[in-house]
Order: C-alpha cells, then structure tokens, then sequence
C-alpha cells in the first residue's frame, strides 16, 4: 500500500529549518548528531462519532509525554533522550532525532476535550476523541424585564 503525505498548511519557519537540515545531514551524516527540535510524524482519521489521532513516538516512556486536548486542536509535547549504545564510538550516520518535540494539529471537527483516551504501544501513541453533537440544539430561556 503506498501512502502519500499531506500536509494542510504549515509553517514556513519550520520547513525551512527542516530542509536545511537535511542538506547539511546530506553532505555530513553525523551533523544531526546534537538536541534538536523534532517533528515526529502524525495520521488524523474521523469517523461518524470520534476523532483519532495517532503519532510515532519509538522510543518514548509514556511518562515523557504531555497531551493538551481542546475543541478545535490537540498538542502533543515531550522529550526523546538521546540513545548511547556506546562510549567514545565516532558516529558514521545519525538519523534518528531527539530531544523537544511538540505538535499542534487543528482537528477536522470540534471534540469533546474532556473525552479524549490515550494509549500507547508498541511506540504508536494513539488519542481518541468524541466529536461534539453537530446538530444538538441549546434552549434559551427568555426572561421578562420590567
């Protein structure tokens, strides 16, 4: 199955950094090798009743991680440690990034924040959401005033 990337807006500033990045890791593999700022990679998916959101996070203790959820956007924030197999090895290719990472994703319909359930295996976090009642209606009451 081939899977084609889309990405509904963006920020300059940070695709910018990202592709700078990859031409200095192409002309010298080890110079990824320092704490950076991550973006690791997400899928949103809707059905009739939930919003679920999954994110790649090999190599992340649950407790690392920090998940904000509101009616519009989910954040999800926290730290990869950097993995040290061996003391005073010289490093021939460093693609696997860590340190801070953050994503805010805007979400395709307004959730119930309160809702949201995160779980976390095999280093896929996965957050469902319920989607608000689109079509629920609010009484207002009408006061008389004298």
């Amino acid at each position: 199955m081939t899977y084609v990337k889309i990405n509904f807006g963006s920020n300059f500033e940070d695709e910018f950094q990202k592709a700078v990045d990859e031409v200095f890791h192409l002309v010298r593999p080890a110079f990824k090798n320092y704490q950076c700022i991550w973006r690791p990679n997400m899928d949103v998916y809707e059905s009739a009743d939930e919003v679920i959101v999954l994110a790649d996070m090999a190599g992340l203790n649950k407790d690392e991680l920090h998940i904000e959820v509101n009616r519009h956007k989910i954040k999800i924030a926290g730290i990869r440690k950097a993995i040290q197999l061996l003391k005073n090895a010289r490093y021939c290719q460093a693609e696997i990034p860590h340190g801070y990472f953050e994503r805010n994703v805007a979400l395709p319909a307004p959730v119930d924040g309160q809702s949201a359930v995160a779980t976390y295996a095999d280093g896929i976090l996965m957050v469902r959401m319920n989607k608000m009642p689109v079509h629920k209606a609010h009484h207002v009451s009408v006061t008389l005033t004298k």
